[in-house]
């Protein structure tokens, strides 16, 4: 018996190296192969400046913890493309753990190596995982809450209490959507109270305490934060107002943007709380009531307290920015609710776990897998980032010196010096301040060009929508040249003849 449980044992740590390696793999492959875009590049810059500065910036609505971590990793590794992604890399590997540890806690290990596998194989985590921003950071700190909240719950420990206290607050400090978690997690402890009356199981007092220190402990960062809520507010977002599609749309990433995987997944989702155990004997016609009730009497409600926690986790980081984002400024975007997934991926995992027939399960499990390398591929042989290093390139080989290179949106001067070689070339931002070109603003070109005889064009994040720039410079210009790359369009302008 002590053979056969270390067997088992030791399968289930061979599975999940396996998964581990394979995530790692695909997380690291061709790391540098594409292009670091606006927001990598604005992350590089924010992570230089001073610590100081970095925790109390103005300029950007994400909170600091994410960029102090890439100060210091710039300052040992460098600021390559392969060095500034990397600590994505690793926070996506160690989520791939964490979920799988969680899953084991909540149900079992088959429930823990199937959820670390979906999320391994998951294009929407690859592609956070391999780019340098928060959010891998904030799934692993996700986990990393859920998982003391989980032991917080079961066990009175004051270790948890700490464990929990310390990760949650990293989490508000990654992302904003790290404060709908903590919400998601206070939801669930209410309904779980009416519902069932098993708060009685948690510490209340201590609980209280745990809240009482987040808040606390995000008192340095919260005036900032409500600045830049309401700043944002104001201001002119990129976000637009989403609608039942955006969520749709937000399911569909968490299944690669496949809709054979995607459809696969939402039929697995009402198996997570429902188990069918067949029946020996078919329907009697004689008797079609009792076969009906014996045929319910089959199928079985399972861990509902646990799969409602997860349901609570999924949807809590959805539906408040939802609903903020119609009544309000609009915070809802796909990539933000990154958060929710590993919620997603447990429901998945828990359905195929409760598929009694083995064949079945083992067919579920390898198309799964299937669809997701087929996914897996095409994320690798398409270009889905900016392509600032081949713009750069090209440019830099046929300016001259006394070229103007004009971008539209300044900020994507910032991306496009960090692959130009070429220093002396003139550059200017139109217009300045901004990035949106109307009747008014396109009075001031002429004296912005003036003295160059070529001017390039950068297009790029642009507010130029009716294409003003070009229809100005046309006007004592001719358009030598025009390339669009993924991302970014150029075009060159050459002064006339007879100027």
């Amino acid at each position: 018996m002590n053979v056969k449980n270390g067997i088992n044992i030791n399968n289930n740590l061979i599975a999940l190296l396996a998964i581990l390696l394979t995530g790692l793999f695909f997380r690291v492959y061709d790391l540098g192969g594409e292009s670091i875009w606006l927001d990598e590049r604005c992350s590089v810059w924010f992570a230089s400046l001073n610590l100081s500065d970095i925790f109390f910036l103005q300029g950007e609505k994400n909170p600091p913890l994410y960029y102090i971590i890439l100060h210091w990793w710039i300052n040992l590794f460098g600021d390559s493309e392969t060095s500034i992604r990397f600590p994505s890399v690793i926070f996506g590997f160690l989520s791939i753990f964490m979920i799988y540890k969680i899953g084991n806690q909540l149900f079992d290990k088959e429930v823990g190596l199937l959820s670390s596998l979906f999320s391994g194989l998951s294009v929407f985590h690859l592609r956070y995982s391999q780019e340098a921003r928060t959010y891998s950071l904030c799934v692993f700190l996700t986990l990393l809450s859920i998982y003391f909240f989980i032991r917080l719950i079961e066990d009175r420990s004051f270790k948890y209490l700490i464990g929990y206290t310390l990760a949650s607050t990293l989490l508000m400090y990654s992302h904003l959507y790290g404060l709908f978690i903590i919400i998601s997690q206070n939801i669930y402890l209410v309904v779980l109270f009416f519902l069932s009356k098993e708060l009685f199981r948690l510490n209340i007092k201590r609980w209280i305490l745990a809240q009482f220190l987040l808040i606390v402990l995000f008192i340095p960062w919260i005036q900032i934060f409500i600045a830049q809520t309401f700043g944002f507010v104001k201001g002119d977002t990129w976000i637009p107002i989403p609608s039942l599609l955006s969520i749709i749309k937000s399911f569909g990433a968490y299944s690669s943007r496949g809709i054979l995987l995607l459809l696969l997944f939402l039929s697995l989702l009402p198996f997570s709380i429902i188990k069918y155990e067949g029946i020996g004997t078919g329907i009697d016609r004689r008797n079609i009531f009792k076969s009906i009730k014996t045929y319910c009497q089959n199928i079985h409600l399972l861990n509902t307290n646990k799969v409602l926690l997860l349901l609570v986790w999924l949807l809590t980081p959805i539906i408040l920015p939802f609903t903020v984002s119609l009544f309000s400024t609009p915070i809802y975007a796909t990539k933000y609710t990154i958060v929710s997934s590993p919620a997603f991926y447990l429901l998945i995992a828990k359905g195929v776990s409760n598929i009694s027939h083995k064949y079945l399960k083992v067919t579920v499990i390898s198309i799964i897998i299937v669809l997701s390398l087929v996914y897996i591929r095409e994320y690798y042989t398409k270009i889905d980032k900016e392509q600032w290093r081949e713009v750069a390139n090209y440019i830099d080989t046929n300016a001259k010196n006394d070229d103007l290179l004009l971008f539209n949106a300044s900020y994507c001067q910032q991306v496009f010096d960090y692959y130009s070689k070429e220093t002396e070339l003139t550059r200017k931002p139109f217009p300045m301040g901004s990035r949106n070109v109307d009747k008014e603003v396109i009075k001031e070109l002429a004296p912005t060009v003036e003295g160059h005889k070529r001017v390039w064009v950068i297009l790029a994040h642009s507010g130029d929508k009716n294409k003003l720039i070009a229809k100005k410079l046309i006007e004592t210009y001719d358009l030598s040249f025009h390339r669009e790359y993924v991302g970014i369009k150029i075009a060159l302008f050459e002064m006339k003849d007879h100027y």
